[in-house]
């Protein structure tokens, strides 16, 4: 569930809204005041089709809801959109290509802005860390300052002439300056690099980017560091059939894929071999009533470690990103967690797209 305003006119009368989203961003509830007695019911398809309910007390023409709608598909815009996109950096080899492939990303999405942000606050890791933020002692602002300012110029080339780089840094943690920036920029995207060691088979993401993807409020992008970009075609969405209808973020996944003109295929994986479980056929009907209209492939694997299985049939497909929402579906901390074999670690060239649940 989400709230949120919206203003919209009728005729030469403008008016504000308070919005509550429910089921995917598909049904809202319309108030003029809180707790109205009969508030307005829309339904949205995920094909952004609108459908009224509930039409309320107050005498709106069909005119008037279309304004209505279009005043909360602009605001589901902001929410699912990645006009603005921040991008974390530690001025290290792997936070610049994190960097540089966040730039070319910028051009498909048709980004406005970029943000570069630096946190120079003194972190001391564990030994077997590794962090998108820096763990040397504290830099000094003016440090920061050039450093990011050369970065932009460096990234300039790379973005459209129309996306606007801007740069920041403080010395705030990096979840709480992150979360922060996101909301103040309305980033829908959160861009980061990785540091792996011994050649990414021990640790493939260290604890700042493990928080960041716990806690980030916007989707986070990881980047490997030999990733090198290519224009996206074929994501591969990643999930297990528990709580499909409940949680998963169909809009701002469906927004980044139809964002990027890309094909999408969900990738079914069966952690308990319980694939004609009664519960599983309702979840198998359910995922395809939240994604058809979007034309998906679907795809199925039952392989016995699930992070190899994944990023095998990605690499089978010519998968150029995965996502996926790891509140939910547990086995990804496959990934995030344990020592990689070097099957796996020979495909971390791929980047991966973590997004939230939806509650």
């Amino acid at each position: 569930m989400e709230t949120f305003s919206v203003q919209f006119k009728i005729g030469c009368l403008e008016l504000s809204a308070i919005v509550t989203a429910f089921d995917h961003h598909r049904q809202f509830k319309i108030e003029m005041v809180t707790n109205e007695p009969a508030p307005i019911l829309l339904n949205r398809s995920t094909e952004g089709v609108w459908a009224i309910v509930e039409r309320g007390e107050r005498n709106i023409s069909d005119l008037g809801f279309q304004e209505l709608q279009a005043a909360i598909d602009a605001q589901l815009e902001k929410f699912i959109g990645v006009k603005h996109m921040l991008v974390l950096t530690d001025f290290s080899d792997a936070a610049l290509n994190a960097c540089t492939y966040a730039a070319a990303l910028s051009k498909q999405l048709k980004t406005k802005s970029l943000m570069l942000y630096h946190s120079y606050e003194s972190i001391l890791l564990p030994p077997t860390g590794s962090a998108p933020v820096s763990a040397q002692a504290t830099e000094s602002s003016e440090d920061s300052f050039t450093k990011l300012t050369r970065l932009k110029d460096v990234l300039r080339p790379l973005v459209a002439p129309k996306t606007e780089i801007k740069i920041q840094s403080d010395e705030r943690t990096l979840v709480t300056a992150v979360n922060i920036l996101v909301q103040q920029q309305h980033a829908g995207l959160v861009v980061v690099g990785i540091t792996g060691k011994s050649k990414l088979e021990r640790v493939l993401i260290g604890s700042n980017t493990l928080d960041l993807a716990n806690n980030s409020v916007a989707p986070l992008l990881i980047v490997p560091p030999v990733a090198v970009f290519k224009t996206i075609k074929k994501i591969v969405f990643a999930c297990d059939l528990k709580r499909v209808s409940e949680s998963t973020p169909v809009l701002a996944i469906k927004g980044l894929v139809d964002a990027l003109g890309a094909t999408l295929y969900i990738l079914n994986v069966d952690r308990d071999g319980a694939s004609f479980n009664p519960d599983t056929i309702k979840e198998i009907s359910d995922l395809h009533q939240l994604w058809d209209g979007g034309k998906p492939e679907y795809h199925y694997t039952d392989h016995e470690d699930t992070a190899i299985g994944i990023m095998e049939f990605a690499d089978k497909i010519g998968a150029d990103l995965v996502i996926t929402v790891p509140k939910v579906y547990g086995f990804f901390d496959s990934i995030l967690h344990r020592s990689l074999t070097h099957k796996l670690a020979y495909h971390t060239h791929l980047p991966l797209m973590l997004f939230r649940a939806e509650p």
